[in-house]
């Protein structure tokens, strides 16, 4: 599969993905608006590099990894479905946009899939098979989630690939003593048989590069039977039993699950094999549509249906 990667501020993570893990991936070329940054790396990796969409050869990418935010991002993203290109978008994504793009999609025979990252970390992926053993013995009662203005919608992605689903989870309407803005804030989700509460740092830096942050991706996940912590996005993991869920000898305060540390090239390792992870999906997907449950168009309109409704409610305080 030929790739293409638009952008080179995030898409740098995709470039060296593909450089250094390609599996059945290549990369074919690098979209940019010209930047020496971007030149150096189509050097480095001697693949074409363009600046204009239209220049690419009409059948020479098979998908494309849009790292462009906003409204740019939209348009190539629009561009690359309408040439039948499967795309691999980056989040945060409204609902109405969502929508169209899936339709889009299905007319010209391609897939669209949104890449929130996060979950396929090494520690979330632990987490989720703690709570998959959790559950054997009893149902989750509460999850508990904390994350920034920025974390908001790949942190409510940890919390629907917990739960398999988005769909039937409901924002419960803030009342008007909650409603003046501080510097956390906290929403309320109901669920089937569950309650969530999200805890969101509600402040960034002057100039967004993250030295102000205080909150990532913590996520709890409370059962009858004990708690299950992952402590931040690159972990560690924990699990902490009831004091009445084990005999007493053999009773103790906690249990790692993963607690292995992760120094910054580590965690830039696994970021790139996340993204490795999510192209593999796509490709599983053109194959078998209905393969992975994350990508689907119900659970890809709830999570940008409940992102976006999630940051009115924080933005309007």
């Amino acid at each position: 599969m030929n790739v293409l990667v638009c952008g080179t501020n995030y898409g740098a993570t995709y470039i060296r993905a593909l450089a250094t893990q390609p599996q059945n991936l290549n990369l074919a070329g690098i979209l940019s608006t010209g930047s020496k940054r971007s030149m150096e790396y189509a050097a480095q990796f001697q693949v074409a590099h363009f600046t204009q969409i239209e220049q690419i050869p009409t059948g020479s990418i098979d998908i494309a990894c849009i790292a462009v935010s906003g409204e740019a991002g939209q348009n190539l993203t629009i561009h690359c479905l309408n040439q039948g290109i499967h795309v691999l978008c980056e989040h945060p994504v409204g609902e109405e946009f969502v929508r169209y793009a899936l339709s889009l999609a299905a007319q010209k025979g391609c897939r669209f899939h949104v890449n929130a990252h996060f979950a396929d970390l090494n520690a979330p992926q632990a987490f989720y098979q703690a709570i998959s053993v959790a559950t054997q013995q009893a149902a989750c009662l509460h999850f508990d989630l904390n994350v920034n203005l920025r974390t908001l919608y790949s942190g409510l992605d940890l919390l629907g690939r917990a739960l398999g689903s988005l769909s039937n989870i409901e924002l419960v309407p803030a009342t008007q003593a909650a409603k003046s803005r501080g510097l956390f804030e906290t929403l309320q989700l109901t669920g089937p048989e569950f309650s969530v509460s999200i805890l969101c740092q509600n402040f960034a830096s002057e100039h967004d590069d993250g030295s102000a942050t205080l909150l990532n991706h913590r996520f709890s996940a409370t059962f009858p039977h004990g708690n299950l912590l992952l402590c931040e996005t690159a972990g560690p993991v924990y699990w902490f039993p009831s004091p009445v869920s084990m005999p007493a000898e053999t009773w103790q305060s906690y249990l790692p699950v993963q607690v292995e540390p992760s120094n910054q090239y580590q965690l830039m390792q696994q970021r790139d094999n996340a993204n490795i992870i999510a192209l593999n999906k796509l490709m599983v997907s053109i194959t078998d549509p209905g393969a992975i449950i994350e990508q689907q168009p119900e659970y890809l309109l709830g999570l940008s249906r409940l992102w976006e409704r999630a940051l009115a409610v924080l933005q309007c305080g």
